[in-house]
This record gives structure tokens, C-alpha cells and sequence, in this order.
């Protein structure tokens, strides 16, 4: 069964309400980001990682979602640095 769109975006909302991301300093429209981006990581998923054996495709899972932590952690301390804040 295919993973629904709608809901991954619906998803994504939902996580941005307990951390949000701060929009107002970029000049893209947020849901049109949030559609794109949920678009092509579904695909992705589908074409890719969905036909993978349960095991490899747990430790891709955890591994994407751990490099995506890594990644935003750094961005934020450059950014607190940046701002002249503590990191």
C-alpha cells in the first residue's frame, strides 16, 4: 500500500506545531515547500526504500532521520553563533 501524501503533509504540520521553523526569514511559502518536499521524499521512499528487505529499510529510516538531527543541530548552532548566542 502506497504511503498517502495528504497525511504525510498532515504529518508534517503537526510535527511543526511542537518545533517550528522560523519562516519569516526566508521567502518561500510554506506550504508550497511543505507539498514540495513530502512530494519527493515520498517518491523517494516508494521507488527506493520501500522495496528494500524490513531490516535494511529500519536502519535507512534511523539512519536518514539520525544524519537529518545531525544536520539541523548544526545549522542551528551556526545560526545561534550567527545571531551572537550561545552554542
Amino acid at each position: 500500500m502506497a504511503i498517502d501524501l495528504k497525511t504525510v503533509e498532515e504529518l508534517i504540520r503537526e510535527i511543526e506545531l511542537a518545533d517550528p521553523i522560523d519562516w519569516g526569514m526566508l521567502n518561500i511559502d510554506e506550504e508550497d515547500a511543505t507539498r514540495l518536499i513530502a512530494s519527493s521524499v515520498v517518491g523517494h521512499y516508494e521507488e527506493n526504500i520501500r522495496p528494500m528487505p524490513d531490516r535494511e529499510r529500519d536502519y535507512i529510516v534511523v539512519s536518514s532521520i539520525a544524519k537529518l538531527t545531525l544536520e539541523n543541530f548544526v545549522l542551528n548552532v551556526k545560526l545561534a553563533r550567527a545571531t551572537g548566542g550561545q552554542a
